[in-house]
């Protein structure tokens, strides 16, 4: 059947949201290690979970674009009972894109990262699974007509403060925060077939931090 193979039957009524503390939390988590965000395409329709994504503007500190979830991490994941005691049960997702990015455009070749960040918000839920660090999800064909790329892998925010990926929350639990980073076919058979260090071996110190999609391939 394979890790998402099989849809949720059981339906949540009420959408999962953070309770006040946690979100405030959440927020200014996002605001510290990742940027200020003027812009929050705020999402209409929340069926399960309200997931917003945050836009963090470019600075000389960070010169791109950072798009990061906030709301995916209010669901608890069904992660093996074998894990709970890392708190790998919450999460949100970001990508930084290159300054220039037309983050208004909802032409396929601009819209597909943020397509894919709200993809990846409900994937747990609709599967009645988990994500987690180094997790593959493929797409079967490339996300757009301007790029390769075929799948995602998260990976640990590469350009960001190594605080960034955990948020402590006040309720006691944390929120992990990894980066969507997208793979060409031939680096995901390389990475199901050995595994994310050996792939990230590769890179070296070219570790992809921004998206490009003209970089090359590493196998």
């Amino acid at each position: 059947m394979g890790l998402f193979g099989k849809k949720n039957k059981n339906k949540i009524e009420l959408p999962e949201v953070y309770n006040d503390a946690d979100f405030k939390a959440v927020d200014a988590h996002i605001t510290r290690y990742f940027g200020s965000s003027a812009t929050v395409l705020h999402e209409i329709v929340s069926p399960d979970i309200h997931v917003d994504i945050y836009i963090c503007e470019p600075s000389e500190e960070r010169p791109y674009i950072t798009l990061v979830t906030h709301g995916m991490g209010a669901h608890r994941m069904k992660v093996p009972k074998e894990l709970d005691e890392y708190q790998l049960d919450r999460m949100e997702v970001m990508i930084n894109l290159p300054k220039d990015w037309d983050i208004n455009n909802e032409d396929e070749k601009w819209y597909w990262p943020i397509r894919w960040l709200k993809t990846l918000a409900r994937l747990p839920i609709e599967h009645d699974t988990w994500l987690g660090c180094y997790h593959t999800v493929p797409n079967g064909e490339p996300f757009a007509e301007n790029t390769d790329f075929v799948c995602v892998m998260l990976t640990l925010p590469y350009l960001h403060d190594e605080d960034a990926v955990s948020c402590e929350l006040p309720s006691g639990s944390r929120v992990l925060f990894y980066q969507m980073t997208p793979l060409y076919e031939s680096e995901m058979n390389f990475k199901i077939k050995n595994d994310a260090e050996a792939l990230e071996e590769l890179f070296g110190d070219d570790l992809p931090g921004v998206l490009d999609l003209n970089r090359k391939r590493v196998v």
